[in-house]
């Protein structure tokens, strides 16, 4: 019985131990993958995708089987990560930045006991863009149309440096195709664009050049310089068209052409006709303006014109909405304004040659650089609007306004607004110094009327200008225009000038006619000699004009004006 029980014993201890091996056996490598035998593999994600740049991704595996991970390309690459589980292997996938413009696979192969998978991973494409030519010269001064054959791999953004190149209709995508339209170069010199595209990080830019025009529209062959040499005294209409409440509102008659005609055998060969538009808009919501009175400016430029004369049409105060309102919260809407009035005013003297010039505004009140900012807007509106309206306009000659048109404010401040014409733009400035003199129309605190001028001074008087404002004054003043602009190529306008008439000064009258006709013979003479289109301002109110009869009222003034214009000479 003891044997036997011995033997039972026995044989249930290698019943147990051989339990034991049987279950050592299937867990040993369960935890680790080191197992020898079939494990299935399972991943995580079957495809991984990348954009271009650089990256990583996690990348789970579960099996029970020993694996090797491998990576199908250099640039993916594949690290084993720290995992708590031994039955999940973690692994980082690494791509480097894909340069190419093409997207770019490869696959990541996970091997383990006669068990396979893998794993796809796609990175996209570098943004490109490659076009066929990238240069495009002697476009004919005509125009035309350049098509530009690129390749990319995505959407392309399409930026233009200058405004007389504008993008055609688009062919479709698969085509590479852009179209650009070049407008007509009306100006005798050639000039050069580009076009930038973007697809993505890619660029690509394209450089342009146009013919100059062989020739220009009959009769509009003068540039700003050539102009200016042909004014020799400039004449103001003021206080008439540009009056508020009509144009006899402010006591002027209606302008007429037997007056132009006897204005120019004064001696005038030119005209300035401030104007007014605001108070003739039909429409508040778009602008439009009354074609009676487009009809009526058209007339009074029709008379100069006819007589041979340069005409400037402007938009003058015009109750202020610019000239008041160079400021930022009122860009937007006044360049609105601006836009619409000119294009219709541009449209409406289109058939006029080069006898017609246009000034964008008058005097805008601009005291610092932020307003000489929006200001610069304003003129760059006026510019393109009327180059916009083409025909004669595309290379009109065109004036712009200094800051308060002040010749110090403009040394100052003043940043000339771009033309796509060259040479086709004037500067204007005015010159009423001292004001006690030329203005002024009643004593102030700080200062008295002034009455006599330079070398009529009369001794002893409280009355007197200051001979530091004198004929030296004068040429100081005028020769820096002459240096930031007429020497760089640009005619200034001096649009306005003029001394107002005091009567009732008993024997002392006679010095006070004499500084007058003195004043504006220096003003003209020292304008002409410094590049400066002299405008003598006429307002009407004891005019030098008597615009009733066409004849000459104030003899000192005419003859100060005359000698001037003869005696100067434009340094072009």
């Amino acid at each position: 019985m003891k044997n036997a029980l011995k033997g039972i014993q026995a044989s249930l201890m290698l019943l147990i131990l051989l339990s034991l091996s049987v279950i050592t056996g299937c867990s040993s490598d369960d935890n680790d993958g080191s197992s020898s035998g079939s494990s299935e593999i399972i991943v995580s994600k079957d495809e991984l995708k990348f954009s271009k740049q650089a990256g990583t991704q996690d990348l789970a595996i579960k099996t029970s089987a020993k694996v090797e991970v491998i990576s199908g390309a250099e640039w993916c690459t594949v690290t084993k990560q720290e995992s708590t589980s031994s039955t999940t292997l973690k692994y980082q996938v690494a791509v480097t930045e894909n340069t190419t413009t093409s997207d770019r696979e490869t696959a990541i192969t996970v091997k383990g006991n006669g068990n396979e998978k893998t794993v796809k991973v796609i990175q996209s494409a570098a943004d490109g863009l490659v076009v066929e030519k990238d240069t495009y010269t002697d476009i004919p001064a005509a125009g035309g149309t350049i098509d530009v054959k690129l390749t990319t791999n995505t959407d392309v953004e399409v930026s233009i440096n200058d405004k007389w190149i504008t993008e055609g209709s688009r062919a479709a995508m698969a085509e590479k195709t852009l179209t650009f339209i070049i407008e007509q170069n009306y100006g005798s010199s050639p000039r050069t664009g580009t076009i930038t595209l973007k697809a993505g990080d890619a660029t690509a830019t394209i450089t342009v050049t146009q013919k100059g025009a062989e020739t220009v529209s009959a009769g509009m062959e003068s540039d700003a310089k050539t102009l200016a040499a042909k004014i020799f005294a400039g004449w103001n209409i003021g206080n008439t068209l540009e009056a508020t409440g009509g144009e006899t509102a402010w006591g002027n008659p209606m302008v007429t052409a037997d007056l132009i005609q006897k204005v120019k055998a004064m001696g005038f060969n030119a005209v300035r006709i401030p104007c007014s538009w605001d108070q003739y808009i039909d429409d508040r919501d778009t602008h439009k303006l009354k074609e009676s009175w487009l009809n009526r400016v058209d007339e009074v430029v029709g008379y100069c014109v006819a007589n041979d004369m340069y005409a400037i049409v402007n938009i003058h105060w015009d109750g202020g909405w610019l000239e008041n309102n160079c400021t930022a919260d009122k860009q937007a809407e006044n360049n609105e304004k601006q836009k619409a009035l000119w294009t219709q005013i541009a449209n409406k003297l289109n058939h006029y040659d080069e006898h017609l010039l246009f000034a964008g505004c008058n005097e805008p009140n601009v005291d610092n650089a932020d307003q000489m900012a929006v200001l610069k807007t304003y003129e760059q509106t006026f510019i393109d609007a009327v180059r916009a309206t083409g025909g004669n306009n595309a290379v009109r000659n065109l004036i712009v306004q200094g800051p308060g048109t002040d010749i110090d404010k403009t040394e100052k401040f003043f940043s000339l607004p771009t033309d796509q014409v060259a040479n086709r733009l004037m500067v204007e400035v005015h010159y009423y110094s001292p004001w006690t003199f030329c203005g002024m129309e009643k004593d102030e605190s700080w200062g008295k009327m002034a009455y006599f001028w330079d070398k009529y001074e009369v001794s002893g008087s409280d009355r007197n200008a200051g001979k530091e404002y004198g004929a030296s004054y004068v040429a100081s003043q005028f020769q820096k225009m002459k240096e930031m602009f007429v020497d760089k190529g640009i005619p200034v306008i001096l649009g306005e000038y003029g001394a107002m008439v005091r009567t009732g000064l008993g024997k002392n009258q006679e010095a006070h006619d004499k500084s007058r006709g003195y004043f504006n013979e220096v003003v003209t003479r020292e304008a002409k000699n410094h590049g400066m289109v002299p405008f003598y301002w006429d307002g009407g109110t004891y005019a030098m004009i008597n615009r009733a009869t066409g004849t000459v009222n104030d003899q000192y003034v005419f003859d100060g004006i005359m000698a001037g214009a003869e005696a100067g000479k434009y340094p072009f």
